[in-house]
């Protein structure tokens, strides 16, 4: 088999919260990205780990982080196991490239954006500055924009102009793999739709590989190949986007689902129930048996593993085991469930 762009194994990242609490915002975590031009969305309510999956890609770890483990394979080399320099000049921004939550507002007000796109490759060295505006110049028609902006100021732009310079600025030293934060959770519905257009525009050519981070699914199922659910700091359930959205494996991912309002039918959006899981007091068992109105017996008390689902996917949840299934279909313990 070939090596996958990107193979994420085990990993984790852990903050200490005060008072000796450890926040378990990313906890085991596995996933592979098999090449260029495929898309992965990890969606999930707030609080479940998404951003801090980011973060733990890019390296990009705040003072109290304590603890960053797993392995992550991009083209074959443990990038975790590089010192923090050796990421620096080989991988941020040349390899890896993210487009952060909320980066509309990242752009220096008082510099020009065309410097903003060009100030990687100058302070790389490897380029000079008329090349390096030529450069920013292509990026700037690439993400639809007149090459007119590259002299303007942040506040002249509106917000999809600010986020396609954004995009621009991520691009700028040809990184395999962009990752997006929530990229347009801040734009209205119509500009919204012109960004998505443009990040499948790139997706495709030059064929970019993509994790894209956010808690709408359908924007999810507009753009990727696969769908992570995250929860708890855990994905527990991953797999082709048509059999996560047509054939659900885990309670949590269906009532994610249910939770969308329809365009056809009289079917009204069921809210999720209960709270979201504290990432520093996480549930034993299953941490979502909390929430789930199918918990029995082995949820509470046992973690469970990956169950396969479909045809390459795979859930965490006991209902998925063929030995278990069993058991709660006879009845009498499918009574524990819980309601939130």
């Amino acid at each position: 088999m070939a090596t996958p762009l990107l193979s994420v194994r085990d990993l984790t990242l852990h903050y200490a919260a005060g008072g000796g609490r450890v926040v378990r915002a990313v906890d085991g975590v596995s996933f592979d990205i098999p090449e260029r031009g495929e898309a992965l969305a990890v969606v999930g309510e707030s609080g479940s780990g998404k951003s801090s999956l980011a973060n733990a890609l890019m390296r990009l770890l705040p003072k109290n982080a304590v603890a960053l483990g797993g392995s992550v394979m991009l083209d074959g080399q443990d990038i975790l196991a590089l010192s923090d320099e050796q990421y620096r000049r080989q991988v941020r921004w040349r390899r890896m490239a993210m487009v952060f939550q909320g980066s509309m507002s990242v752009l220096n007000p008082v510099l020009r954006v065309g410097e903003q796109i060009v100030e990687p490759l100058l302070l790389d060295g490897t380029v000079d500055r008329r090349t390096a505006k030529k450069r920013a110049e292509s990026l700037l028609e690439r993400v639809g924009l007149p090459t007119a902006l590259y002299d303007r100021y942040a506040h002249e732009l509106s917000g999809g102009q600010k986020q396609r310079v954004v995009i621009a600025t991520a691009l700028v030293m040809g990184p395999d793999l962009l990752i997006l934060d929530e990229p347009t959770s801040a734009l209205d519905v119509s500009v919204q739709a012109q960004i998505m257009n443009l990040l499948k525009d790139l997706k495709a050519d030059p064929g970019m590989a993509m994790i894209f981070i956010t808690h709408d699914i359908g924007l999810a199922s507009d753009l990727c190949d696969r769908i992570a659910v995250a929860y708890a700091g855990e994905h527990v359930e991953l797999g082709t986007a048509e059999q996560v959205l047509l054939a659900p494996g885990h309670p949590y991912t269906q009532r994610l689902l249910r939770s969308l309002p329809r365009l056809r039918g009289g079917t009204m959006p069921e809210p999720m129930p209960g709270e979201p899981a504290d990432l520093a007091a996480v549930p034993p068992g299953c941490r979502f048996h909390p929430r789930c109105p199918s918990c029995f017996g082995p949820c509470p008390k046992h973690h469970p593993p990956a169950f396969a689902v479909g045809t390459g996917g795979a859930a965490t949840c006991w209902l998925l085991d063929p030995a278990r299934a069993a058991i709660a279909s006879d009845g009498a313990p499918s009574g524990t469930a819980h309601h939130g």
